[in-house]
C-alpha cells in the first residue's frame, strides 16, 4: 500500500471498506433453496470475456495467504480456529456451469407474485414495474473471491490479480470461522424460541446484518493493519461512509433505476450491518460485537438501525392485524401478510419525497403490520391478480403523536403519486374519545383511501374497502389486543410460509426480499458496479 499522510489513508480506506456494502461478498445465504447468493450469482453470468490466468507462483502465493488472513481474523474476532480452510482456485467455466433456469423454478415464481402485488398496493413499487424482469436484467459481470457453507471450502478467481483478492478474503474468511463456530447454515434460519421473552426472531436478515456486519469490521481492520489501527480504536471511520464523496460513487445508473425499497434493502446488511457492529464494539468491545451478537442476535431491522435499542433490551408491543373473518362477510379472503419495519417506513418516506426527514422520522416508529384481501366475488381470472383486486388494511404504531401525525399526513399526501387519478374528499367532523386525531379520505380508480391518527399514536389505513367495511375493520383493529394469532384465520397462507405460527412478529415486508434468489443477485451486481467505482477512486487518493 502506498504510503498516504494519515488522514487522507484512512479516507482511501473508507472507500475501500465500501466496496463490500451492497454484497459483493457472497455469502448470502438463501433460506429456501439451501444455495447461496454466490452460487447462484454465478449460475446466471453470461459473460464470455478471455481468462486471464494466474501463474503458479500467483496461486501459491494466494493459497498461503489463506491461512495467514484466517489467523489475521481469528485474533481479530475472537472467535477460535478449528480446522483449515479447504481452498480451490475457480475459473469462469467452472462458475458458469450451472443455466440460468435456477430462477424460473415455481417456487420462486409464486414467491414473486406474492410478494411483487403487496409491495405494489403497499406503494413500495410502482404499478407497472416488473420486479423479476428487472433483477434478472441487473445480473453483472463479475464476482469475488467466496466461502461456501455447504462445502466449507473458500473459493478464489484464476482471473483475479492475488492483491485484489486477499482484502476480500478477510472478509469471506470471517465466515468460515463463523461457520466453525456458530453453524451458518442452521444459525442463519431462526424460528426457535431464543431468549427469555418467548419470542421468535423477526427475520434471518436481521442476522444476516450480523453476519455480515462482522466479516465487514474485519475487512476494515485488515486494511487498516498497516497503519497500526482497528475499527475499535477509530471508531468514527465507520461513518465517514455518509460522507457525500462516498455516497456519490454508490449512487450509480442501476441505483437510479432502482425502486428506493430495493437500493435501501440492497445496503441494509453490509452498510447498516457494519454500523451496528461498530456500535457493539464501541459499547462492549469484541466480546459483544462477535461471540455477543452470535448469542442474542437483533431480532428486525429496528434493532439493526438503532443498535441502542438492541443493546437495551428494548421491548416493542405487538402490532398485528387481528382475526377479521366475521366482519368481512366471506367477500375477501387474505392474500398476504406480514409486518412493516423501520426500514421500510424509510424507503416509504424517501421513494415519495420526504428524503430530509425519512431517517429521522423512522427512527420514531413502534411497530407495523399490513394485511392484502383479495375478492372472492371476482371470475377466476385468466391473468395474475393485479392491484385492483386487492384491498389492504395497514397499521403503524409511533412513538410521539407529533411522530404519528407526520406520518399519517406524508401517507394521504403521497397517496396522488401511487394511483393515477386521486381526489381528496369531504371527512365528517367528529369529536370525542371514539375519533381519531386526524382523518384523510382520497378517492382513486381501485376505490377510497382512508387514513386515520389515533390518540394512541397509531395510524391506520385502508384501502379499496368500501367505506363501511373499512370502518368496521377500523373500530375492531383498534379494539383488538392485538393478541390474537392472525394464522389462526387466516384462509390462505403465502407459499413462503410467511406468517408466523406463534406470537412472533411478522417478516418485514422489504426484508422478504432476500428470500429471493434473484433479489440476491441484484445485490451483487449493485457490489461489483460500486466495486469498481471504489477502487477507481481509492486510486486517485
Amino acid at each position: 500500500m502506498v504510503a498516504l499522510p494519515r488522514r487522507r489513508n484512512l479516507f482511501a480506506i473508507s472507500l475501500l471498506i465500501c466496496t463490500l456494502l451492497l454484497g459483493l461478498c457472497a455469502f448470502a445465504q438463501d433460506a429456501n433453496s439451501g444455495q447461496s447468493l454466490g452460487d447462484i450469482a454465478r449460475k446466471l453470468r453470461k459473460d464470455t470475456t478471455d481468462e486471464v490466468k494466474m501463474t503458479d507462483a500467483d496461486t501459491k502465493k494466494l493459497f498461503a495467504a489463506v491461512d495467514q488472513i484466517l489467523d489475521f481474523a481469528s485474533e481479530d474476532t475472537g472467535m477460535p480456529k478449528h480446522a483449515a480452510v479447504e481452498r480451490r482456485l475457480v475459473g469462469k467455466a467452472d462458475v458458469e456451469k450451472y443455466a440460468s433456469g435456477q430462477l424460473a423454478k415455481e417456487e420462486y415464481a409464486k414467491s414473486f407474485a406474492e410478494e411483487e402485488l403487496s409491495m405494489k398496493k403497499l406503494g413500495f413499487l410502482p404499478r407497472d414495474f416488473n420486479l423479476k424482469d428487472f433483477l434478472v436484467k441487473s445480473t453483472g459481470q463479475e464476482i469475488a473471491a467466496y466461502y461456501d457453507p455447504e462445502t466449507k471450502t473458500i473459493s478464489m478467481l484464476n482471473w483475479v490479480p492475488p492483491d485484489r483478492q486477499e482484502p476480500i478474503l478477510a472478509h469471506e474468511l470471517t465466515h468460515a470461522l463463523q461457520d466453525q463456530n456458530y453453524d451458518l447454515l442452521k444459525w442463519m434460519k431462526p424460528g426457535k424460541k431464543t431468549d427469555e421473552t418467548n419470542a421468535t426472531d423477526d427475520a434471518a436478515v436481521a442476522r444476516k446484518a450480523v453476519v455480515e456486519g462482522q466479516a465487514m469490521v474485519v475487512y476494515m481492520d485488515y486494511m487498516l493493519k498497516p497503519i497500526g489501527r482497528t475499527l475499535e480504536d477509530t471508531p468514527g471511520l465507520v461513518y465517514q461512509m455518509e460522507e457525500p464523496a462516498v455516497k456519490a460513487v454508490i449512487d450509480s445508473q442501476l441505483m437510479h433505476d432502482a425502486p428506493m425499497i430495493l437500493r435501501e434493502m440492497g445496503t441494509f446488511a453490509y452498510q447498516q450491518g457494519l454500523i451496528f457492529e461498530g456500535e457493539l464494539l464501541h459499547k462492549g468491545g469484541k466480546q459483544m460485537a462477535f461471540a455477543g451478537a452470535f448469542a442474542r442476535p437483533p431480532r428486525n431491522s429496528h434493532e439493526v438501525l438503532q443498535p441502542q435499542a438492541y443493546i437495551n433490551g428494548e421491548k416493542l408491543p405487538r402490532v398485528r392485524i387481528p382475526d377479521m373473518s366475521a366482519l368481512l362477510n366471506n367477500q375477501y379472503e387474505v392474500y398476504d401478510s406480514g409486518g412493516v419495519g423501520e426500514l421500510d417506513v424509510c424507503a416509504l418516506l424517501k421513494q415519495y419525497g420526504e428524503r430530509r426527514i425519512a431517517d429521522e422520522l423512522s427512527s420514531e416508529w413502534q411497530g407495523g403490520a399490513f394485511a392484502t384481501f383479495q375478492r372472492k366475488d371476482k371470475p377466476v381470472a385468466e391473468v395474475a391478480p393485479g392491484t385492483t383486486d386487492l384491498a389492504l388494511l395497514y397499521i403503524s404504531r409511533w412513538k410521539t403523536p407529533q411522530a404519528a401525525e407526520r406520518f399519517a399526513r406524508f401517507y394521504a399526501a403521497a397517496v396522488s403519486q401511487r394511483y393515477r387519478n386521486a381526489s381528496a374528499q369531504d371527512v365528517q367532523s367528529c369529536t370525542g374519545a371514539s375519533c381519531p386525531v386526524s382523518s384523510a379520505q382520497i378517492m382513486t380508480e381501485e376505490g377510497p383511501v382512508i387514513v386515520e391518527h389515533w390518540q394512541d399514536n397509531s395510524v391506520i389505513v385502508s384501502e379499496s374497502f368500501d367505506p363501511a367495511t373499512a370502518a368496521r375493520l377500523r373500530t375492531a383493529l383498534r379494539e383488538s389486543d392485538n393478541s390474537t394469532h392472525a394464522a389462526n384465520w387466516l384462509q390462505h397462507v403465502p407459499p413462503q410460509g410467511f406468517l408466523p405460527q406463534d406470537d412472533s412478529p411478522q417478516p418485514e415486508i422489504g426484508l422478504r426480499l432476500f428470500d429471493m434468489p434473484a433479489f440476491q443477485i441484484y445485490a451483487q451486481q449493485v457490489g461489483t458496479q460500486i466495486a469498481e467505482a471504489m477502487r477507481r477512486e481509492s486510486l486517485r487518493q
